[in-house]
């Protein structure tokens, strides 16, 4: 079997390869988001050999973080896949059982609904924006939530109210407050908001790389242009798009 022999090839690495023996836990913990945002831009790009590539990383990481497990006698492989084997059985009794569950919304109802906590398994490490988005639709499968995308429209008006209210110590925590109904209105619009501010990010990247293009047609450089003809500029170039 393939993956006998990736472990293999792993186990190898770890006892000839200078770098991969001095690695540890902690040490890959930013191999580990970096390879998972990798293979999140590979499938927001629908790059099929880039995500083939980057689900093969994955998988190594995977299993390198197992062999060092192994070595420290805290887990093995053949453990991590039967307790893992077990998990996912468990969540899935309309698969493996006789339990009912008629469609994809009453699965995640379960799910949640056997959990103690609703909120266990939110890394706090989680980008903020994605961990609003979880919190959220936790709550919502339990009945915690707007019936349309009025309620949290609403939440959104009220709580920039509360921003031109409210004073410098405060504004923080209006600022969270506000990002966080944002997140609510865009999980009820069915908008990944993630998804979202990152196509904004993009496209505010692109028009300001247009505007420094036009001043440099221009003969002038941004220290020189006034914020008026910045703004004109950018007018003129969100128009023409």
């Amino acid at each position: 079997m393939k993956l006998d022999e990736l472990f293999r090839l792993v186990r190898t690495l770890r006892a000839e390869c200078p770098w991969d023996r001095s690695q540890t836990l902690r040490s890959l913990k930013g191999k580990v988001i970096e390879e998972a945002y990798e293979l999140v831009e590979a499938i927001s790009e629908d790059n099929i050999r880039a995500i083939t590539e980057e689900i093969g990383d994955v998988i190594f990481l995977a299993m390198f973080l197992a062999r060092i497990l192994e070595e420290e006698g805290k887990s093995d492989f053949a453990q991590i896949i039967e307790s893992t084997i077990s998990k996912y059985r468990s969540k899935h009794p309309h698969v493996f059982e006789d339990k009912e569950l008629k469609d994809a919304s009453a699965v995640l109802e379960f799910w949640h609904k056997s959990k103690d906590d609703i909120f266990n398994g939110i890394p706090e490490i989680l980008p903020a924006l994605l961990a609003a988005k979880v919190i959220q639709e936790r709550t919502a499968k339990i009945g915690f939530d707007w019936p349309t995308h009025k309620g949290p429209l609403d939440k959104v008006r009220e709580e920039l109210r509360e921003l031109e209210m409210e004073g410098d110590p405060g504004r923080q925590e209006e600022i969270g407050d506000l990002l966080f109904a944002c997140v609510n209105l865009a999980r009820h619009l069915k908008i990944d908001p993630e998804d979202a501010l990152r196509d904004a990010n993009k496209k505010f990247v692109g028009r300001f790389r247009k505007v420094l293009e036009e001043l440099k047609r221009k003969g002038r450089d941004i220290d020189s242009a006034a914020l008026e003809e910045l703004d004109a500029i950018w007018d003129e170039i969100k128009k023409r798009e």
